[in-house]
């Protein structure tokens, strides 16, 4: 049996930066440091080097787990000490929509907390989580969960 030829490795900035629109950073580093390899002037992948420097490591993985809550865990977090975990919490109610926020302080790179709602048993609800920081006036995400619903 014969073996076809493997394809060439396709190597293009374009492609790392689709790779950074789908939140795939590590592919795109190692995309554009073959890029940059080939051609140490690229400027297209020059910039999208200089873009996923500024952009935070930092990632935030939750699930909600009935009777025990809003479990989170994060890791590569900036080890700041105005660093917080922040979450809220819409329930439909007969009312409108009742909010819920709260928030912890993060004092690691990584760890996990349980956040335990009031009324958690009263069906169905919507959260947003992130990991800020507090200048002061206002949070500055630093990472941002996708919306859960239970």
């Amino acid at each position: 049996m014969t073996q076809k030829p493997s394809a060439p490795a396709l190597v293009s900035a374009t492609l790392a930066q689709v790779y950074i629109q789908q939140d795939h950073l590590e592919q795109a580093r190692r995309m554009l440091a073959r890029v940059l390899q080939a051609d140490p002037e690229h400027g297209h992948a020059l910039a999208l080097v200089a873009r996923l420097q500024a952009r935070s490591r930092t990632r935030l993985y939750a699930g909600y787990r009935p009777g025990r809550g809003l479990a989170v865990r994060w890791h590569d977090a900036p080890e700041l000490p105005d660093l917080h975990l922040v979450v809220a919490v819409f329930r439909p109610s007969a009312a409108g929509t009742t909010l819920y926020v709260t928030s912890v302080a993060c004092r690691s790179a990584a760890g996990e907390h349980a956040f335990v709602f009031p009324g958690e048993a009263r069906g169905p609800a919507t959260a947003t989580l992130c990991l800020a920081r507090w200048d002061g006036a206002r949070p500055r995400p630093v990472a941002v969960h996708e919306p859960l619903s239970w």
